[in-house]
């Protein structure tokens, strides 16, 4: 065994490269553009400069009077300035108002002095084809849970698709309650779809992590079939302590998005470079972010996200 894995080695570190881009040195600075329309009513657009490695004053950073123009199926909408953080709008973006629909074109356009102009669209996908969410134990055990999500994919159409799930801790002591948030991490083992790692991939210890835990997937190995996702997770029961005067309960709530091409292939270029381990310690190309924003840098890409309610635990 030692000795295939010394060959594996070899052979990998022995295929590695070096590629330097040195073209891009002198390049001038880029307008940087992130905006992710949804089914919410507000879409939040963010414009920064990009840094040029030959830059030596300080970055500007005041995108006050760019000239954004943002319309929907060729129609113009109203762009609005929000200066100081809210429970809803980060610091110093842009944002327009709205709910946009299935197949809506969404396209924006945005221009600062002496810098090129940036141009991006994405068409807004349909909603998530749910058919039934399930909450039970795995096997017999009783420290996982196993969440079962089935859904039917369009057989006419490439579709691209994503589940987060946050889980809401209440303890109660002494009639003190605290509650908290966190997003879950699966264990994928008993999910191919989502699972990607081989053996070989064990062997080298490569990880399979999906940025923010959002996690992400394409109909590629589904066309058209009716699917249900298994996917683990630590479970603990709800239980109180008379005597102790205390409790504890979990209830979890469920995202399902539906993603544009564009949304789907910058998230999924996020998690190949963080889960690159071997690029990472200079072992293998690295992985190139993905942009669809013409002119600039970043990505403007469209979901659909549904919810549930905050669901009970299992017992």
């Amino acid at each position: 065994m030692k000795k295939i894995i010394y060959l594996l080695l070899t052979v990998v570190l022995s295929s590695c490269n070096y590629y330097f881009e040195l073209d891009g040195v002198d390049a001038g600075e880029k307008l940087v553009l992130y905006c992710f329309p949804s089914n919410n009513d507000t879409t939040v657009i963010q414009l920064s400069r990009s840094v040029p490695v030959n830059k030596k004053e300080p970055l500007d950073k005041n995108m006050r009077n760019a000239d954004i123009h943002f319309t929907v199926n060729g129609e113009e909408q109203a762009i609005y300035w929000n200066e100081d953080s809210t429970s809803l709008l980060p610091a110093q973006c842009y944002y327009t108002l709205g709910k946009w629909k299935q197949d809506d074109c969404l396209q924006l356009q945005a221009n600062v002095k002496d810098m090129p102009v940036i141009a991006a669209k994405t068409l807004m996908p349909a909603s998530f084809p749910l058919g039934e969410i399930e909450l039970l134990p795995k096997g017999g055990s009783e420290k996982l849970l196993q969440v079962r999500i089935t859904f039917k994919d369009n057989a006419t159409t490439s579709d691209y698709y994503g589940i987060r799930l946050v889980k809401k801790e209440i303890t109660r002591s002494d009639g003190d309650e605290n509650v908290s948030f966190n997003s879950v991490e699966f264990d994928l083992k008993d999910e191919p779809l989502l699972n990607s790692l081989s053996d070989l991939d064990e062997i080298f210890m490569f990880s399979d992590h999906f940025f923010q835990d959002l996690y992400i997937w394409d109909d590629a190995k589904i066309q058209g079939k009716e699917y249900t996702l298994r996917l683990n997770m630590d479970y603990q029961k709800d239980f109180d302590v008379d005597w102790a005067r205390f409790s504890y309960s979990v209830q979890y709530k469920i995202y399902l998005y539906k993603l544009s091409p564009e949304f789907y292939n910058y998230f999924k270029a996020l998690n190949d470079i963080n889960n690159n381990d071997l690029g990472n310690h200079g072992f293998s190309s690295m992985i190139r972010h993905y942009t669809n924003v013409s002119g600039g840098i970043g990505v403007m890409g469209s979901c659909r996200v549904a919810e549930t309610e905050w669901l009970k635990n299992v017992h």
